[in-house]
Protein backbone atom coordinates (compact mmCIF):
# COMPACT_ATOMS: atom_id res chain seq x y z
CA UNK A 1 0.00 0.00 0.00
CA UNK A 2 2.62 2.20 0.69
CA UNK A 3 4.75 1.68 -2.12
CA UNK A 4 1.22 2.90 -4.54
CA UNK A 5 0.89 6.19 -1.99
CA UNK A 6 4.91 6.91 -2.65
CA UNK A 7 3.85 5.85 -6.59
CA UNK A 8 0.81 8.12 -6.87
CA UNK A 9 2.74 11.39 -5.43
CA UNK A 10 5.62 10.77 -7.11
CA UNK A 11 3.25 11.04 -10.76
CA UNK A 12 1.09 13.75 -9.38
CA UNK A 13 4.89 15.61 -8.90
CA UNK A 14 5.52 15.05 -12.13
CA UNK A 15 2.20 16.56 -13.54
CA UNK A 16 1.91 19.49 -11.55
CA UNK A 17 5.53 20.66 -11.97
CA UNK A 18 5.03 21.87 -15.85
CA UNK A 19 1.91 23.40 -14.46
CA UNK A 20 3.26 26.14 -12.25
CA UNK A 21 3.77 29.73 -13.39
CA UNK A 22 7.62 30.09 -14.91
CA UNK A 23 7.95 33.39 -12.94
CA UNK A 24 7.33 30.84 -9.62
CA UNK A 25 11.00 29.72 -10.62
CA UNK A 26 12.45 26.94 -8.28
CA UNK A 27 10.21 27.69 -5.81
CA UNK A 28 7.07 24.69 -6.53
CA UNK A 29 10.45 22.35 -5.89
CA UNK A 30 11.33 23.94 -2.66
CA UNK A 31 7.64 23.42 -1.67
CA UNK A 32 7.83 20.21 -2.82
CA UNK A 33 11.16 19.43 -0.61
CA UNK A 34 9.88 20.86 2.72
CA UNK A 35 6.40 18.97 2.30
CA UNK A 36 8.21 16.06 1.43
CA UNK A 37 10.35 16.29 4.52
CA UNK A 38 7.62 16.86 6.68
CA UNK A 39 6.46 13.87 6.07
CA UNK A 40 8.61 11.84 6.70
CA UNK A 41 9.93 13.96 9.94
CA UNK A 42 6.32 13.56 11.33
CA UNK A 43 6.22 9.54 10.16
CA UNK A 44 9.67 8.73 11.98
CA UNK A 45 8.86 10.99 14.79
CA UNK A 46 5.87 8.72 15.11
CA UNK A 47 8.17 5.41 14.85
CA UNK A 48 11.21 7.05 17.11
CA UNK A 49 10.69 3.53 19.62
CA UNK A 50 11.15 1.00 16.67
CA UNK A 51 13.39 2.45 14.47
CA UNK A 52 17.39 1.16 14.39
CA UNK A 53 18.22 2.49 11.25
CA UNK A 54 22.47 2.46 10.79
CA UNK A 55 24.29 5.97 10.05
CA UNK A 56 24.84 4.41 6.68
CA UNK A 57 21.48 3.74 5.72
CA UNK A 58 20.60 7.55 6.56
CA UNK A 59 23.36 8.87 4.83
CA UNK A 60 22.27 7.09 1.81
CA UNK A 61 18.67 8.13 1.81
CA UNK A 62 19.60 11.75 2.14
CA UNK A 63 22.20 11.71 -0.69
CA UNK A 64 19.11 9.58 -2.39
CA UNK A 65 17.18 12.53 -1.13
CA UNK A 66 19.50 15.39 -2.92
CA UNK A 67 19.97 13.64 -5.70
CA UNK A 68 15.87 13.42 -6.84
CA UNK A 69 15.67 17.38 -5.30
CA UNK A 70 18.65 18.07 -8.15
CA UNK A 71 16.80 15.66 -10.95
CA UNK A 72 13.66 17.83 -10.30
CA UNK A 73 15.21 20.87 -10.91
CA UNK A 74 17.18 19.66 -14.24
CA UNK A 75 13.55 18.50 -15.20
CA UNK A 76 11.92 21.74 -14.34
CA UNK A 77 14.67 23.75 -15.86
CA UNK A 78 14.15 21.67 -19.38
CA UNK A 79 10.33 21.62 -18.96
CA UNK A 80 11.43 25.86 -18.96
CA UNK A 81 13.39 25.44 -22.13
CA UNK A 82 10.58 23.96 -23.85
CA UNK A 83 12.49 20.61 -24.19
CA UNK A 84 9.51 18.48 -22.70
CA UNK A 85 10.06 15.50 -25.36
CA UNK A 86 12.95 15.10 -23.97
CA UNK A 87 12.37 15.64 -19.71
CA UNK A 88 9.89 13.06 -20.61
CA UNK A 89 11.43 9.89 -21.96
CA UNK A 90 14.29 10.80 -19.30
CA UNK A 91 12.12 10.73 -16.65
CA UNK A 92 9.98 7.73 -17.83
CA UNK A 93 13.77 5.72 -17.80
CA UNK A 94 14.35 6.34 -14.08
CA UNK A 95 13.91 2.90 -12.99
CA UNK A 96 16.25 1.73 -15.17
CA UNK A 97 18.77 2.85 -12.57
CA UNK A 98 17.90 0.97 -10.30
CA UNK A 99 17.95 -2.27 -12.73
CA UNK A 100 21.79 -1.32 -13.75
CA UNK A 101 22.62 -0.59 -9.93
CA UNK A 102 21.04 -4.28 -8.96
CA UNK A 103 22.92 -5.75 -11.69
CA UNK A 104 26.81 -3.61 -10.65
CA UNK A 105 26.02 -4.09 -6.82
CA UNK A 106 23.62 -7.41 -6.23
CA UNK A 107 24.81 -9.30 -8.95
CA UNK A 108 21.27 -9.55 -10.44
CA UNK A 109 20.94 -11.13 -13.97
CA UNK A 110 18.77 -10.01 -16.64
CA UNK A 111 16.87 -11.71 -18.97
CA UNK A 112 17.14 -11.27 -22.82
CA UNK A 113 13.96 -9.70 -22.73
CA UNK A 114 15.22 -7.06 -20.32
CA UNK A 115 18.81 -6.57 -22.18
CA UNK A 116 16.61 -5.68 -25.48
CA UNK A 117 14.15 -3.21 -23.47
CA UNK A 118 17.46 -1.60 -22.17
CA UNK A 119 19.65 -1.56 -25.68
CA UNK A 120 15.78 0.03 -27.35
CA UNK A 121 15.29 2.62 -24.79
CA UNK A 122 18.75 3.29 -24.86
CA UNK A 123 18.22 3.81 -28.68
CA UNK A 124 14.92 5.63 -28.37
CA UNK A 125 16.58 8.68 -26.37
CA UNK A 126 19.65 8.36 -29.05
CA UNK A 127 16.53 8.95 -31.69
CA UNK A 128 14.98 11.02 -30.06
CA UNK A 129 17.82 13.60 -28.79
CA UNK A 130 18.99 13.76 -32.75
CA UNK A 131 15.44 13.94 -33.53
Amino acid sequence: MSALVAGVGFALQFVALPLAEESAGMWPIVASRVASVAVIGLLVVGNLPALKVPPKIVVAAVGAGVLGTLALVLYSLATQQQLVSLAVVLTALYPAIPVILGMIFLEERLSTLQVVGLILAGAAITLITLG
